[in-house]
């Protein structure tokens, strides 16, 4: 009889864990296994956009042409002027997209380029995109347009659930963000649809940097974009969301009318801008190079962290690890690990001058990284690294802006010759988590251009980091207000000062 209950128990145990897990799956379920149209990025030969890209760098098949996107409302308007200007295709890949005034302008003149018959790919990282499905779904009703997701949480479970049930794999993202248009004329850099990154209508000003580029590098771009896009986690947006696309038309005809919204202003400021004027007559500044483009291959974020293929974070090492003479290394996060720690030491051991420039602990956006910085902060400027720490409030001080500055540029520049540049910060989650995308150009007037413009800057938008006679860390500052010195995280508020240094003692670098 004894046994017999046991066995009934047992059965009531499975049958309740069978139930448990398959109530996992279930709320887990994402349709990454159906089939789905492979494609191709679309030949660009015959379009506006390729006769001008030769026109630019003439028969030189190996040579593009690089013009920095500095400003925001600059970054804007060279997308929108892309788009409107497109004939044949658009490919544009991003982390995040927000259902804001860049959004809203960024759906519109991809709308109207798709009724133009221009065939239109996005694809999109899905955690920290906040525009609803049914929003970015009624751009991909247009027959001309495709969306997909990569590595999208299940619409069967809350977002908090996602993270819970599914750690493992909606923890790795992909970060990398390019526009190619027509296949020859491209956009790449760390700027995604959202305002904040293009100086539009925010209480928050990024600084950040994109490059336009046109000639022999935009093919790899291409084949990065399709990598992507063909991969197993890339997923049909029709499988997860579908809409109407007639509310899009609407919008677009009230758009055109409404010549006083403040959409409106953003758009006719940023089509406008001096930068493409200047690039219109051929007086923009512009740099000649070689290029090729590193990108992770998707399977990293399907290896266990720090143990896929790492390819842009393997050539970044490589590329500091080679320097000569210099090394200017910007990055909104800086947790280089000990393995990127070691080579900057190393190279200023050598003589190399090392210059770190990230975020201050008050300009910063995620006070929690700062935590795992400032774990490295001391041995390297021990080591003979300089530090600059972006100034939050320099907007006020320097234009009477009183915006808080957060720095989201993610360059390096070595040897005065070598420029690295694309969407990788140098933490753990760009090296070990997500994939990323890089474009390693050899462009000496390019390199001098991010150089000068640095130390241009540097004197009244940062903070020199030093280290005291009493070995206490000082922060220097020599601009508009005068000098002075600072013996605490400047400007820095309390919560993001515990923040900070409760991160800093946790184990969670590998996160961050």
């Amino acid at each position: 009889m004894f046994l017999r209950f046991l066995r009934i128990v047992s059965a009531f145990l499975l049958l309740g864990l069978g139930l448990y897990f398959a109530s996992i799956s279930r709320c887990t379920f994402v349709p990454f296994e159906q089939d789905k149209e492979m494609t191709t990025a679309l030949p660009g030969k015959g379009t506006a956009a390729a006769e001008l890209a030769e026109q630019v760098v003439g028969n030189d098949s190996g040579t593009t042409a690089f013009f920095p996107l500095l400003s925001g409302i600059d970054a804007l308007g060279a997308r929108l002027k892309l788009i409107e200007t497109a004939e044949r295709s658009i490919d544009l890949k991003t982390f995040l997209i927000k259902p804001d005034a860049v959004g809203k302008l960024v759906w519109l003149e991809l709308f109207e380029a798709a009724e133009r018959g221009v065939k239109v790919r996005l694809l999109f990282d899905d955690v920290f995109t906040t525009a609803r499905d049914d929003q970015i779904a009624t751009l991909n009703a247009h027959p001309n347009v495709e969306i997909r997701a990569f590595n999208p949480l299940s619409r069967n479970c809350s977002f908090a659930m996602n993270f819970v049930l599914d750690f493992k794999r909606v923890n790795r993202r992909m970060h990398n963000k390019a526009m190619v248009v027509d296949g020859t004329i491209a956009v790449m850099g760390g700027r995604n649809i959202a305002d904040e990154y293009y100086q539009i209508g925010t209480d928050h000003e990024f600084a950040d940097f994109d490059l336009l580029l046109a000639g022999a590098v935009t093919d790899q771009l291409s084949d990065a974009f399709d990598l992507y896009w063909n991969d197993r986690w890339a997923v049909p947006l029709d499988r997860i969301a579908s809409a109407d696309p007639k509310p899009l038309q609407e919008i677009v005809a009230r758009f055109r009318a409404q010549s006083e919204s403040p959409e409106f202003e953003a758009y006719t400021r940023a089509i406008n801008s001096e930068f493409l004027k200047a690039v219109e007559l051929g007086k923009a500044a512009r740099h000649d190079g070689s290029a090729r483009v590193v990108v992770d291959h998707p399977d990293k974020l399907r290896a266990p962290p720090g143990k896929g293929s790492r390819e842009v974070a393997d050539e970044l090492y490589d590329t500091l690890r080679g320097a000569t003479s210099d090394i200017l290394l910007i990055t909104p996060y800086f947790v280089p690990q000990q393995k990127i720690a070691s080579a900057l030491a190393d190279q200023a051991a050598k003589g190399r001058r090392v210059r770190v420039a990230t975020n201050s602990l008050a300009s910063t956006n995620h006070p929690y990284v700062h935590g795992g910085y400032a774990s490295y902060r001391e041995m390297l400027l021990n080591a003979g690294v300089e530090f600059l720490e972006v100034r939050s409030d320099a907007p006020a001080l320097v234009t009477g802006h009183d915006t808080p500055l957060t720095m989201h540029t993610k360059l390096a520049v070595i040897d005065g010759q070598t420029v690295f540049a694309g969407s990788t910060n140098v933490d753990p989650r760009s090296i070990d988590l997500n994939s990323e995308i890089a474009v390693i150009i050899k462009s000496a007037s390019l390199a001098d251009g991010i150089v000068s413009r640095v130390d241009a800057l540097a004197p009244d938008y940062a903070f020199n980091v030093v280290l005291g006679q009493d070995g206490r860390l000082r922060w220097l500052y020599s601009g508009k207000t005068g000098p002075a010195i600072y013996d605490r995280e400047p400007g820095a508020g309390l919560a993001s000062r515990i923040v900070a240094f409760v991160t800093g003692w946790l184990p969670v670098e590998g996160q961050l």
